[in-house]
């Protein structure tokens, strides 16, 4: 039996140093896994599940920080289909924090009028989607490009349908599948075709043969087949018809989780692939070129259609859907110039980090509102908004804080962060500076739905509506509020730690 097992070889068990790069995401599948047992030892799990969510969400929050980028966790893992660096651990620490935060919001809002059988389903959904969307940050490799998308993806489509008595729920899982399902096929095309390319699934490898060899009409096809599989996670023109409908039809938690985690983990992604594009070339070429010039495009496009169509929506989750399309294309902006220089992409990495940093607290705030005005038995329109300053202080305060915040006015970290955005995509220069105004003139822009909102909350009457008295949902949307302010006073700290953290393992 011996000689046997010796000949075949025996199957590998990694120990804990092999296991200690993804211990965050182990001890998210351990969390997943007590979500599933918790009912059979309770007869109202609600309590029990999403206290045990927190504290495995925390637990792995805290994993992710004290390991973080020690001795032996920098670098390629299980073969390659794994990469720690900086970038991708910052990412897995905004991650989990914003779930966290979305786990309060739903406990404040949605909890109470969730069937008790429900909440353990929805829970593992949702943390289900987490770990894809934290694998999808680190990796290159084809097939766990492959995997992490759509572990980010299924449950995120049963997630959009999950409140099952919704018609418009339902209606937008439908369309978030039947989407979703195209842009895979459309990124897995692609992915077989650069395989076929390089004969690897490393995307680096592949990317020294394409800079070799030349990209040719094959190699071409793979790489806009694959960005078309990122920029559908982004909701970046044209395959962004999906979002506005789906964040609509969705519960607020759900609308909130996709508009930060979705687009954050795919740009991580892209990020990765571009720098690895732009490494391999040397920071050179007309293909880098030419790259560069289509992602600058694509982000002027998207923002601009973003800011544009949000002028006429009356449905307040619609209308911070397209905001998060604009923003998605500002930060589309600023990966253009990603491939221009090895400093360009590192300063790109730092300013990407420190956008969606602030950009988790702008969203997570807006939406923890709009779920607290939903949830006291009121509708998700902008009429329901109306005389919100007197009704909930609190509530219409932290609103205004984290619209400004989106515009990018001071004194919030909004305005640093974007600031410090157009300034590394001027560094581009050239071409470059074409969509710093693009950028500038839709912020102008966006100044009329945002304040139209605010108008609402202060200079509309409450039309007989009652108080919002919701503790819970008021102190986060204040936290998230605060940490706008105190991250634009202390932006130097924020920056500093984006910067020393802003290096893609090559």
């Amino acid at each position: 039996m011996f000689l046997e097992l010796s000949k075949i070889g025996m199957p590998y068990v990694p120990g804990w140093e092999g296991l200690r790069p993804i211990a965050p995401e182990l001890v998210i599948v351990a969390t997943i896994l007590a979500m599933l047992v918790i009912p059979f030892f309770t007869n109202r799990p609600k309590a029990g599940c999403l206290l045990a969510s927190v504290l495995g969400v925390g637990l792995a929050l805290l994993s992710a920080v004290v390991l973080g980028t020690g001795e032996g966790m920098l670098g390629s893992h299980f073969r390659g289909m794994i990469v720690v660096d900086a970038p991708a651990v910052v990412w897995k620490c905004l991650l989990l924090f914003f779930t966290l935060g979305v786990l309060v919001m739903w406990g404040s809002t949605t909890l109470r009028s969730m069937p008790q059988a429900d909440v353990p389903e929805f829970l593992v959904l949702l943390l289900g989607a987490t770990l894809g969307m934290s694998l999808m940050a680190q990796t290159s490799n084809l097939l766990m490009i492959v995997m992490a998308i759509e572990l980010a993806s299924f449950p995120s489509y049963v997630l959009a349908g999950f409140r099952k008595t919704r018609r418009r729920g339902a209606e937008a899982a439908l369309k978030y599948v039947l989407f979703g399902a195209s842009a895979s096929a459309v990124m897995i095309y692609g992915l077989s075709l650069l395989y076929g390319i390089g004969g690897t699934l490393q995307f680096e490898v592949i990317a020294a043969a394409l800079t070799r060899d030349g990209v040719g009409a094959l190699g071409a096809v793979g790489l806009i087949c694959l960005g078309v599989g990122i920029a559908f996670k982004i909701s970046a023109v044209p395959v962004h018809l999906w979002c506005p409908d789906v964040f609509e039809g969705a519960s607020i938690e759900v609308s909130a989780f996709l508009s930060v985690a979705s687009k954050g983990a795919a740009l991580l992604l892209m990020l990765r692939l571009i720098t690895l594009l732009g490494d391999a070339a040397g920071f050179t070429g007309t293909t880098t070129t030419a790259a560069a010039v289509a992602i600058g495009v694509l982000g002027a496009i998207t923002c601009t259609v973003g800011n544009t169509a949000a002028y006429r929506q009356e449905n307040i989750k619609r209308l911070l859907a397209y905001s998060s399309i604009a923003q998605a294309g500002y930060m589309l902006c600023l990966m253009a110039v990603v491939m221009l220089s090895s400093a360009a992409a590192a300063d790109a990495t730092s300013a990407l980090l420190i956008y969606l940093s602030a950009y988790l607290f702008m969203n997570l705030g807006a939406f923890t509102v709009a779920g607290a005005v939903e949830a006291n038995g009121e509708g998700s329109t902008l009429a329901d908004l109306s005389g919100l300053g007197q009704r909930a202080p609190v509530l219409a305060a932290s609103m205004t804080a984290s619209l400004f915040s989106l515009i990018g006015l001071p004194p919030l970290a909004g305005f640093a962060a974007k600031i410090n955005l157009m300034r590394v995509v001027a560094e581009g220069g050239g071409w470059c500076w074409a969509l710093v105004g693009v950028i500038g003139v839709n912020t102008v822009l966006s100044l009329y739905y945002y304040l139209r909102v605010i108008r609402v909350m202060y200079f509309e009457d409450a039309k007989g509506r009652g108080a919002v008295a919701n503790p819970v949902a008021s102190a986060l949307a204040l936290a998230c509020a605060v940490l706008l302010l105190l991250m634009l006073v202390g932006f130097g700290v924020v920056q500093n730690v984006a910067d020393s953290h802003s290096t893609i393992h090559r």
